[in-house]
């Protein structure tokens, strides 16, 4: 699980959906949880960077502090029995698109398993247990939020499910941006998208999408 854990991050960060901020977190038991500290260097992360936080945010494993923004998903966590796990990103073209009012659309296959995907609409840092009640709250039983000018969550059953997702967020916003700049993209009619999450949401392609971005990781 932690070793798991510190993968997704080292990955997250060589395709540049964090940078030198955003956090992984797996659910250890009920009531705590595994996350990377605030003051870990995501790109050359090890399994010693990790800490276990309980709900309230109290270190019960390892002496390094958590993310100041640990809420995310301690409060997740706490509204959701089936989360295990939940990354924060700060990808660039889903930015983009709460940067300027314009809605996430699907127009990519992988791009329709977030379904409607709201926005917390505040750019503001979660890192009070207030605004963390209102992340999860904007959540709801969805699988991933959009931040205002700041990033995206997504969350899931497993890491290697949350991964994927994560990674859904950002390879829709890029071509959603970049049809952008031709005319307007083709989005993914109500059947098609029904049909699209019947075949494709399943470990199987997760995986194929973990072992993707791994083997880049792995090449170097």
């Amino acid at each position: 699980m932690k070793q798991q854990l510190v993968d997704a991050i080292r990955m997250l960060e060589r395709a540049g959906y964090i940078d030198h901020n955003g956090h992984c977190s797996h659910r250890r038991d009920a009531r705590t949880f595994y996350i990377n500290s605030g003051a870990s260097v995501r790109g050359a992360l090890t399994l010693d960077d990790l800490v276990a936080v309980d709900l309230d945010g109290t270190l019960v494993e390892g002496t390094a502090k958590p993310p100041l923004e640990y809420h995310i998903h301690s409060e997740i966590y706490r509204a959701r029995p089936d989360v295990h796990a939940v990354i924060h990103t700060h990808p660039q073209w889903s930015t983009f698109l709460t940067m300027t009012g314009v809605p996430y659309k699907p127009v990519y296959a992988q791009g329709v398993l977030l379904g409607d995907m709201p926005v917390m609409d505040s750019p503001l840092s979660i890192n009070t247990k207030p605004m963390g009640e209102k992340l999860a709250a904007v959540l709801g039983r969805r699988p991933a939020v959009l931040l205002k000018a700041h990033g995206a969550v997504a969350v899931g059953a497993d890491m290697v499910e949350c991964f994927a997702l994560a990674a859904y967020i950002e390879e829709n916003a890029y071509r959603q941006y970049m049809a952008m700049q031709i005319g307007e993209p083709y989005v993914f009619s109500e059947a098609e998208q029904e049909a699209t999450r019947q075949k494709l949401w399943s470990a199987s392609l997760f995986k194929k999408t973990w072992d993707h971005y791994y083997s880049k990781l792995t090449r170097t």
